[in-house]
């Protein structure tokens, strides 16, 4: 019995030294097809099986294809079909669960590669937690292969699919360093360069050595037919070829893209309707071509559209790429601008290749705020319905349910989210600035104004205006708001001549607008041009269920900004958090969870780290925050900080709480607090309330 047991550890060691040295082989090798052939190889000799095969799924449809394979003929797999779901190979494929068939001959799935194979295991290969592939061993005996087979292969899979990860990381890695290198050298190198032929050539030729692209186009419209476009430079294309590449606004993948303003990606054109290959170039049908067109536009106005080939590589790089020739295509309007113009300077270049990044690097995408909640749900459906759409949108809500997040991602959703998205809040600007906010002024339009400047109206051109607590605006306002509505066009202060303007526009409120146009508080004309979509923001208390995931999310948030290690929430404390109404909704959520996390002393929220509003009853306040002071005046870290430590925190929360008992109206609230109206703006702005 005890030799027995030594000899089983004798084998699992000798099977983890093969292990180990089939990983430092399998790190030396670079090509993906050697990598699998050496894997195949030295599987199929450590379980001592007769044959074996690797299979990945196919880029162009729902098939495995043999990726190498041995101990079968090359005719039978050649002729071998199989889809993701059917015979073994493909159910372990759709389901990731590794089998071992005993006896192959009962079992009506299997797909025979050859006559004489009696059993077979199979295991799923993954990279970055996604089934990729499957590794399947056959035995010409039944009853071959064992548990301890399958636990071998599975280790060795998940050893290889370890190393390919890695290396797609890198690769991913790689590329944004070469992206952010490409950028840095365009800026620097075609600082003073104003021919776009010559911009165009360079931008192809970095392409082309760090990103594999193929292809390239310019085109732009005709001077003369402003519904026709023609390639005006190309790169790897015959002047023959590029005399030929004439559309129509609409016409094929380039007229769409040119028409509608948004980018187009295709895996293969040669399964692509809609690729009209108007310039007749020959290219090897077998080899499947991604094609990627995306707009350049300046000012939010499309001029042109940059286009590229190139070999198909997957479906996470093809989107890679067109975000990063969305990049150059905004950098080459940019530069279309400036020749235009004849002024534009280094400076606005890098500003505005900054400020595309900066934007890019945002996800406003209404599919990531947090919330499972049915009537959260219900309102994500209807932004994707309502999104792409020029109607108005009216966003109800109480304080702090997050009315301008909805107002931004519909934004995001939209044809206009590379417009701007500008953002006012009607009840915090006095009615005697707001006008100007609005509308801008003309030098010398009044005492103080010694410069012309533009309103949220014209600065939003192009993209989306959101008038938060639209509410509180005066009568006389409102009757101007509507008029540029209705006009299209305003008329700054101090100015005689009308500027056209195209905007999106989203309101929103707290308040009871539809009893206070029954009132007479607010013009009936105006509700019904700003409520063409209404979108109800159920308060925090109605939807209780999303309470841990927002806990969750703003406990990673604050603890990565401030830089401490809170994991998680105890239950007694989420049974708080469950219980209380929130009146000041998710943004008091979040203020209580900042709160905690800075409090928080282990990794953990406890009810001791929860706002005393919080606490049960029987606590006494005095007594919690005289314990809070000492724990704070005792931890080491806080030496030096201790006084503003307190003060700010108490601070912060006075004043939090006393914005939520008059609905966030500052003039009440420094009345009701005995301090001075500016004094509280400056502490709501520092405390970030």
């Amino acid at each position: 019995m005890e030799n027995e047991r030594l000899k089983k550890l004798e084998e699992k060691v000798k099977k983890l030294e093969l292990i180990q040295n089939l990983t430092i082989l399998l790190n030396k090798i670079e090509e993906f097809q050697e990598f699998f052939e050496l894997l195949l190889d030295r599987c199929i000799e450590l379980t001592g099986a007769d044959a074996g095969s690797i299979m990945f799924k196919s880029k162009e449809s729902d098939e495995l294809e043999f990726l190498s394979y041995r101990g079968f003929s090359k005719e039978k797999i050649e002729k071998t079909k199989i889809k993701i779901g059917e015979g073994i190979t493909g159910t372990v494929f759709k389901e990731g669960v590794p089998r071992i068939v005993n006896d192959v001959g009962l079992n009506p799935f299997y797909v025979p590669l050859s006559e004489d194979i009696k059993s077979e295991v199979v295991v799923p290969i993954s990279i970055e937690n996604k089934i990729v592939g499957v590794l399947s061993l056959d035995s010409k005996k039944n009853n071959f292969f064992t548990e301890d087979d399958l636990e071998f292969l599975i280790t060795i899979t998940n050893l290889a699919s370890l190393i390919l990860s890695k290396r797609d990381l890198n690769f991913r890695l790689e590329r944004k360093i070469k992206l952010k290198d490409l950028l840095i050298e365009l800026i620097t190198s075609l600082e003073k360069t104003f021919e776009l032929e010559n911009i165009f050539d360079f931008i192809m030729k970095k392409l082309s050595e760090n990103f594999g692209i193929i292809r390239g186009m310019l085109v732009t419209f005709e001077n003369k037919e402003l519904n026709v476009l023609s390639v005006l430079r190309a790169f790897n294309i015959s002047e023959a070829e590029r005399q030929r590449g004439i559309y129509k606004i609409g016409e094929g993948i380039i007229g769409k893209v040119a028409k509608f303003g948004l980018p187009i990606s295709i895996k293969n054109i040669h399964k692509e309707k809609e690729f009209l290959n108007r310039m007749q170039i020959r290219r090897d049908k077998n080899i499947p071509v991604s094609f990627i067109a995306v707009p350049i536009k300046i000012e939010g106005i499309v001029v042109g559209v940059f286009a590229v080939e190139k070999r198909f590589e997957d479906e996470q790089t093809l989107k890679e790429d067109e975000e990063i020739l969305i990049i150059l295509s905004n950098f080459v309007g940019g530069k279309i601008k400036n020749i235009s113009n004849l002024i534009k300077e280094k400076e606005n270049l890098v500003e505005e290749n900054i400020q595309l990044k900066h934007e890019l690097s945002k996800n406003y995408c209404f599919k990531n705020i947090i919330g499972k909640n049915k009537k959260m749900i219900e309102i994500y459906k209807l932004i994707e319905s309502i999104a792409d759409s020029m109607a108005s949108v009216l966003i109800l809500g109480e304080s702090g349910t997050g009315k301008e997040l909805i107002a931004r991602a519909i934004h995001y959703a939209s044809s206009r989210r590379d417009g701007p998205f500008v953002s006012i809040n009607c009840a915090s600007i006095p009615e005697t600035l707001l006008e100007s906010e609005l509308f801008g002024y003309k030098k010398g339009a009044f005492t103080g104004a010694i410069n012309d400047k533009k309103g949220k109206f014209l600065l939003a051109s192009g993209g989306t205006l959101f008038l938060d607590e639209i509410g509180d605006m005066p009568l006389y306002l409102q009757a101007k708001i509507l008029r540029a509505l209705q006009e299209k066009e305003i008329e700054p202060i101090g100015s005689e001549t009308k500027i056209k303007i195209d905007i999106r526009l989203i309101s929103a409120t707290n308040k009871p607008i539809d009893l206070w146009v029954k009132e007479g508080k607010f013009r009936e004309d105006l509700y019904y041009r700003i409520n063409v979509i209404e979108i109800k923001l159920p308060p925090l208390k109605e939807r209780k269920d999303d309470i841990p995931l927002l806990v969750k999310h703003f406990i990673q948030k604050y603890s990565e900004i401030n830089k401490r290690n809170v994991k998680r929430i105890s239950e007694e404390a989420l049974l708080m958090l469950t219980n209380y109404e929130w009146p000041g909704n998710v943004r008091e959520l979040e203020n209580v969870i900042e709160r905690a996390v800075l409090l928080c002393t282990g990794d953990t929220i406890d009810v001791r780290d929860l706002p005393t509003y919080l606490q049960p009853k029987e606590e006494i306040p005095e007594l919690y925050i005289s314990k809070w002071i000492e724990k704070v005046i005792n931890n080491p870290s806080m030496e030096r900080k201790v006084y503003d430590f307190i003060i700010g925190n108490i601070e912060k929360e006075v004043i939090s709480k006393a914005l939520l008992k008059f609905n966030r109206n500052q003039l009440q609230t420094s009345d009701f607090l005995g301090i001075n109206r500016n004094t509280l703006r400056s502490k709501i702005e520092k405390h970030g309330l």
